[in-house]
């Protein structure tokens, strides 16, 4: 994942500080390394960081956020990422919550949460937290299964866990005394240092397997599973509204189940796809039309950012759903639709 801010970091056990002197400042550090993305924060100071590169490739960061800080990754940000990369953070202070693929995770000091990189998620502070993040490619984290990637869940490690404590251990211990003692002085050669890394990584893939056979262990029910399913397809759907052109097969994949078992999940709830789909795309320009948050975005935009590509689709399908076009909401007439439309979206819409 080579950007310009990556580029230039120092290798790992050395840590870079990065400019943060603002909101702005902090998105534009965060935005090349971790991911794309929206943060909110209402203190005078948004934060700190420092950085550094993995040898074995990836990336490094240590980060202190206010508390109330929120860091969004909408479905926009992230729809342009190719690579499958994991996000791997430990909590050294602080609390608050993760949630990603309708999975929500209530994280304290100590705790270590997983997340994929290119899947819409949101982190926001309790408190004062600092955390050490780590980014790198599944293949890294995962070894030869890089097929597994499509089954990768957003998860907390287990709480009574010995591998927990030992990463826990690692990232307070070993990881500062690495950083301590540079190779020219204490002998540490960055063959050493790569294999301490590499130990790392796979401590955290070993606290990510943990936790994924603690959650399947105790067997649930049928009717609960299924139940799980539908409410985490449903929320990623959500989540991938705005891609006009969202299939089956782009949902099966972002959810890791084979796209007969999606068209399985909506049948049995009464519905067809295609309806749902549509369904879903108008209520959420409804309740966008009718935001005081969306206020200055235009009715086309709204229609963008919902899914719909084309300005007379939107306003039939609307009024067929509604009985008025959808300009009647804002008492203005609705903008035409631009061949290649930049729609912002706020923050936290």
């Amino acid at each position: 994942m080579p950007t310009s801010l990556i580029s230039g970091l120092p290798y790992m056990p050395s840590l870079h500080p990065v400019n943060a002197f603002s909101t702005h400042h902090l998105k534009y550090a965060l935005d090349d390394l971790v991911g794309p993305g929206d943060i909110r924060t209402d203190a005078a100071l948004p934060g700190t960081l420092s950085a550094c590169r993995l040898v074995g490739g990836g990336v490094m960061i240590i980060a202190a956020l206010p508390a109330g800080t929120m860091v969004r990754h909408e479905w926009e940000h992230v729809a342009g990422l190719e690579s499958n990369d994991v996000l791997a953070s430990i909590v050294l202070e602080g609390k608050g919550c993760v949630s990603q693929n309708g999975v929500e995770l209530q994280f304290n000091a100590g705790d270590v949460f997983y997340r994929k990189a290119r899947m819409p998620s949101t982190v926001q502070n309790a408190s004062a937290c600092r955390f050490l993040l780590l980014r790198f490619s599944f293949s890294r984290f995962n070894g030869a299964h890089t097929s597994r990637f499509d089954r990768f869940m957003p998860t907390l490690a287990r709480r009574d866990s010995p591998l927990r404590s030992a990463l826990w251990q690692y990232a307070q211990e070993v990881l500062p005394a690495l950083s301590g003692a540079h190779s020219e002085t204490a002998g540490h050669s960055l063959n050493t240092i790569y294999h301490a890394e590499q130990a790392f990584v796979s401590l955290l893939s070993a606290v990510y397997a943990e936790s994924q056979q603690a959650e399947t262990a105790p067997a649930a029910g049928a009717a609960d599973k299924q139940k799980t399913r539908w409410e985490t397809l449903v929320s990623t759907l959500d989540a991938m509204l705005c891609e006009p052109d969202l299939s089956v097969s782009q949902l099966s994949q972002a959810l890791g189940i084979s796209p007969r078992l999606v068209h399985r999940l909506f049948a049995s709830h009464g519905h067809r796809y295609s309806n749902y789909l549509l369904e879903r795309r108008l209520e959420r320009a409804h309740s966008d039309l009718c935001s005081p948050a969306c206020s200055k975005l235009s009715v086309s935009d709204i229609g963008f950012r919902v899914g719909f590509n084309n300005a007379s689709h939107f306003s039939r399908s609307f009024r067929h759903r509604y009985g008025v076009p959808p300009s009647a909401l804002r008492g203005t007439a609705s903008s035409t639709f631009t061949s290649s439309p930049d729609p912002m979206m706020p923050a936290h819409a």
